[in-house]
C-alpha cells in the first residue's frame, strides 16, 4: 500500500463492545478505570467487518480529548492508526470541536505526524486539566499534545 490509507468505517461503541475495549486497553497499558463512563465517546474502526482499532474523543466545551487509541497487533504499521485518528478528527471538526488534546507515554512521534504539537500540560484548558485522564489516569510524565482543528483545511 503506497501512500494510500486503508479503508476504515467508524461505528459508535456499545455496551456489547465494552469487554473487548477494556481487554485491548489493558493489553496496551492504557487506562480503563473510566471507560464505562465515556463509552458514548468511543468508536470502533472496522475494515471488512473486522474490528481493527478503537479510539474516542471526549467533548469538553469546544475542545476534545483524544482517548484510548489502539490498533490490533495484526493491523499495525499499515496506516489503520492514522486512518482511525483522521476519521475521529473529521467527526470532531464536523461537530464544532476547535482543538483536540491528548496525553501519551509512547506515541508522541506518531501524533506529531498527524499534526499534533507537544505543549506544556499546564497550558491545556482547565476543562482538559479537570478530566480524569489529566488529573489521575495519566502520569505527569505523559506528553501533552494539541491539534487546532481550525488550522486544518
Amino acid at each position: 500500500m503506497a501512500n494510500s490509507l486503508p479503508s476504515l468505517e467508524l461505528r459508535a461503541a456499545t455496551e456489547a463492545d465494552l469487554l473487548l475495549i477494556e481487554q485491548w486497553l489493558v493489553q496496551n497499558h492504557l487506562p480503563t478505570e473510566d471507560i464505562s463512563q465515556i463509552l458514548a465517546s468511543l468508536y470502533l474502526g472496522t475494515h471488512q467487518d473486522t474490528v481493527v482499532g478503537i479510539g474516542g474523543i471526549e467533548r469538553h466545551g469546544n475542545d476534545g480529548l483524544l482517548r484510548s487509541v489502539v490498533i490490533a497487533d495484526a493491523f499495525r504499521q499499515q496506516g489503520y492508526g492514522q486512518r482511525l485518528c483522521d476519521l475521529m478528527i473529521q467527526k470532531a471538526r464536523a461537530e464544532g470541536i476547535q482543538a483536540v488534546y491528548l496525553l501519551t507515554n509512547t506515541a508522541d512521534t506518531f501524533f506529531v505526524r498527524l499534526g499534533f504539537e507537544p505543549i506544556n500540560r499546564h497550558s491545556a484548558p482547565v476543562t482538559m486539566q479537570n478530566t480524569k485522564e489529566f488529573s489521575s489516569l495519566c502520569p505527569d510524565s505523559a506528553v501533552c499534545m494539541r491539534l487546532y482543528l481550525a488550522d486544518l483545511t
